[in-house]
């Protein structure tokens, strides 16, 4: 080997064994210092764990919250006899797993199902069912525990009932002679068909559609709203969740009526001209002193009094007492709730007595005829006042035919004469406070005039009438 080839390696020799020495130095000033010591022993500690634990232990466990519970019946008995999941009590749980660390190290609780053991359901009601846990993909593990491990499932038949609806607005007010005509309140629509649980709808008593708008009403309105209410008989809420129905809001008439009070009068007819009706009057008594009504118009204003009928005096006897019907008009609402009122007599201080009336005449009578009376005598009762009564004579007592307003019949005339019976009017000009009480007719005989036949010669005697009432 050529002198200067050998003394070269020999120089490249030491300058890489001067390199080397170099490295070597530098990492053993590196190794020789605290931190890196540390490092180094917690990187040496992991590796080990990490190969202790794969020999040693291949297996962990692993605890996943809120995995979703769900309760699924297709194909299960619950089906066949026709059932529904209404509620259960429960919507997710806590799942303990256990596989290899390198498979149950990425499962989280969206990665598992829970579900319901629906078996041996038959019929409704709330069951107890055990839970079961799965993975939703290819996720190898064991499950250790599930807590809770039951949960309770409501089921029940699904059904559709119809109910009629009734309006409600509690919160409406109305102003001082208005009041709401509860009769005509209503709901549109009138009924509504609810789709729910059948134990659940067979509580339902009624539903009630109602509007919470605060208002003072004087006239009628209508209201929208979408609360629709269900109750039992008791009046008591019935929870409403689990129902469904098609309709979104109902509509609600509040009508309005105007309301007025009404002293309750009568009429006493057939009394003669003197007689006292205001001290007959005090002896009357009522049995309903006023009477509220309403209308849906403003058509009482007027009105002053409710008048529920007519009397004649001859009907009041001691122990009178008699039953008006009220009777309003259609569009009317009696708002008092009494149907009928009682007018009755007190009699008390009252006599009643037999008279025999002489004096019976004719007035208001036609010129077309004569009239007499063919009835000579009349035997009538009288009451009135204790002391009056004591004084009274048949000779105070007068019978009148008044014909002012009487009309024969044709069969009743003829030839020139015309035959009736007719009630008279019974008077007395001494007392003013005493009455004749009874149905009385006397005979009534008309010839025509000597006048009225001449001029009338050659007619039909049938066709002449007075005008009158019997």
């Amino acid at each position: 080997m050529p002198k200067n080839l050998w003394k070269n390696r020999q120089k490249k020799t030491s300058q890489k064994n001067r390199k080397s020495g170099s490295n070597r130095a530098l990492f053993q000033r590196i190794y020789d210092s605290r931190p890196a010591m540390m490092i180094t022993s917690v990187a040496i500690a992991i590796v080990l764990w990490f190969v202790i634990s794969i020999a040693i232990y291949p297996t962990t466990p692993r605890t996943l919250h809120h995995v979703p519970l769900k309760v699924e019946i297709a194909g299960t008995s619950a089906e066949e006899n026709g059932l529904s999941v209404i509620d259960y009590d429960i919507k997710d749980v806590t799942v303990q797993i256990e596989g290899k660390r390198s498979k149950v190290g990425n499962i989280e609780a969206d990665n598992l199902t829970a579900e319901a053991v629906v078996e041996n359901v038959t019929s409704a009601g709330t069951k107890t069912l055990s839970i079961t846990v799965t993975g939703n993909g290819n996720e190898q593990f064991n499950v250790k525990s599930i807590s809770p491990s039951t949960v309770n499932v409501t089921f029940d038949k699904i059904d559709t009932y119809t109910f009629e609806i009734k309006p409600s607005a509690p919160n409406l007010t109305f102003t001082d002679g208005c009041v709401l005509d509860e009769e005509n309140f209503a709901c549109t629509p009138s009924t509504i068909d609810v789709t729910g649980p059948q134990k659940q709808l067979d509580q339902v008593k009624y539903c009630v559609a109602e509007t919470q708008q605060k208002e003072q009403l004087s006239a009628s309105k209508i209201y929208t709203t979408d609360t629709l209410l269900f109750y039992n008989e008791a009046g008591t809420q019935v929870d409403s969740k689990d129902f469904t129905w098609d309709v979104a809001a109902f509509s609600l008439e509040v009508p309005v009526l105007y309301q007025k009070t009404m002293d309750v009068t009568y009429q006493i007819t057939n009394a003669p001209a003197n007689f006292d009706l205001d001290a007959l009057k005090q002896r009357l008594h009522l049995s309903e002193q006023q009477i509220t009504l309403a209308a849906p118009n403003t058509s009482m204003e007027e009105m002053s009094e409710f008048n529920i009928g007519s009397v004649a005096l001859r009907d009041i006897d001691l122990d009178y007492s008699n039953d008006f019907v009220v009777n309003v008009p259609d569009d009317y609402v009696n708002q008092s709730g009494f149907s009928t009122v009682t007018l009755s007599l007190d009699s008390a201080d009252l006599v009643k007595k037999d008279f025999v009336i002489s004096d019976i005449g004719v007035v208001n009578a036609p010129g077309t005829y004569d009239f007499n009376v063919l009835t000579q005598q009349l035997k009538v009762s009288i009451i009135g006042p204790a002391d009056v009564m004591d004084e009274l004579d048949a000779s105070d007592l007068t019978a009148n035919v008044d014909l002012l307003s009487y009309s024969t019949q044709a069969g009743a005339v003829d030839s020139d004469t015309v035959t009736f019976n007719y009630t008279p009017t019974i008077s007395c000009s001494k007392y003013n406070t005493v009455w004749a009480v009874g149905d009385y007719r006397v005979a009534v005989q008309g010839v025509r005039s000597t006048a009225t036949t001449t001029a009338g010669a050659g007619q039909n005697p049938s066709t002449v009438t007075v005008t009158g009432n019997n």
